[in-house]
């Protein structure tokens, strides 16, 4: 039996908005975020989604819940869907990252895979995040339509890994604030059937 994923980006954060390494800073959406929340929950209310897992920084969790209301269930934080640690990165803008740390900057425009940022994480390490998530959830959820919340880099992870891309192929993919993404994990493997939609916007 088939597994629907519908995946969303949370919404515009402050530090989206200048293009801040945001990894594990726990910010809030801003006035645009909460409007883009609302709108997703609008888009969404009439899917048959029997569950709602956010990553448990609040950016996510508030992007979650206005949908979560709508369908009356609970937002159940899954710490797979955390962002990237960006470690020493974390704050920093592109230009600021750039002249710290030139050489990591390089390698993770051109070759994202192979980046291991200094006191934080790797796409290795959210690889991993994403089997053991879909282990669990295709478990528990055979037949049925769960949505996911999470971050700019996880989500592009996921439809790398779905789609069978290397995730050198990270930045193939165009992943937006509150952007909705859909695919569906059957016997023989996984069918991406919507990517990035952002006509609610």
């Amino acid at each position: 039996m088939k597994t629907r994923f519908i995946l969303i980006r949370h919404g515009q954060t402050d530090w989206n908005r200048v293009e801040r390494f945001r990894g594990r800073a726990d910010l809030p959406l801003n006035d645009t975020g909460l409007a883009q929340a609302q709108k997703i929950a609008a888009r969404l209310a009439r899917e048959k989604i029997i569950a709602i897992y956010a990553s448990p920084l609040q950016r996510a969790l508030q992007t979650a819940k206005p949908l979560a209301d709508a369908l009356e269930l609970a937002v159940q934080p899954h710490p797979d869907l955390l962002d990237i640690d960006f470690g020493a990165l974390e704050g920093m803008t592109g230009d600021e990252a750039k002249q710290a740390f030139p050489e990591i900057i390089k390698t993770w425009r051109a070759t994202p895979g192979k980046v291991k940022f200094p006191k934080g994480g790797s796409l290795k390490a959210v690889n991993a995040r994403i089997e053991n998530l879909f282990a669990d959830l295709t478990a528990k959820h055979a037949g049925e339509t769960v949505a996911l919340v999470s971050h700019r880099v996880v989500c592009h992870a996921i439809l790398c890994k779905v789609l069978g891309l290397k995730y050198d192929a990270l930045w193939h993919i165009r992943q937006d604030n509150a952007g909705i993404s859909v695919f569906e994990k059957r016997d023989e493997g996984f069918v991406v059937t919507l990517l990035n939609e952002t006509s609610h916007l």
